[in-house]
């Protein structure tokens, strides 16, 4: 029996690697989410030791000012990370659809695969009865005509 060919095998293999692509791409960009979100975590607990620190030793103006400052420039820190992680969440879930249609693509093509090897192989097994048939069918003529 035949080994089943796919025509389109090219194809499929041109969209598996599409969706590969990106899927590398959608996970670089969770890592950049992650660590912006990381970033941002740690920002917080820097403002929160701030304000504690600060407060715990004393209530001198100078050192107040200084805190306010330091509080201020965290905030800052903190709002542009922000910016910059809805930035990327934005083209996460671009990149996401993009993966996601990928695959669609992909298994479009796997079920037509699929659906096409079966087809093929119950046609190959049609054909190899039909063979046994004859083969049978003509031994049995050969009997008989060796019988008479």
């Amino acid at each position: 029996m035949k080994l089943f060919r796919f025509n389109l095998e090219k194809l499929l293999d041109l969209r598996k690697y599409d969706e590969k692509k990106w899927e590398v791409t959608l996970g670089q960009i969770v890592s950049k989410c992650n660590t912006v979100e990381h970033t941002i975590s740690n920002l917080k607990t820097d403002r929160m030791d701030a304000f504690f620190k600060y407060n715990l030793h004393g209530s001198g103006i100078e050192l107040l000012q200084i805190a306010e400052l330091y509080v201020n420039k965290i905030n800052h820190e903190i709002s542009q990370a922000q910016l910059k992680l809805k930035a990327f969440l934005m083209e996460k879930q671009e990149i996401q659809n993009k993966y996601v249609e990928a695959v669609n693509n992909r298994k479009v093509l796997d079920k037509l695969k699929d659906k096409e090897e079966k087809k093929y192989y119950k046609e190959q097994a049609l054909e190899e009865m039909k063979e046994i048939d004859d083969i049978s069918i003509g031994m049995a003529l050969r009997k008989r005509i060796d019988s008479v």
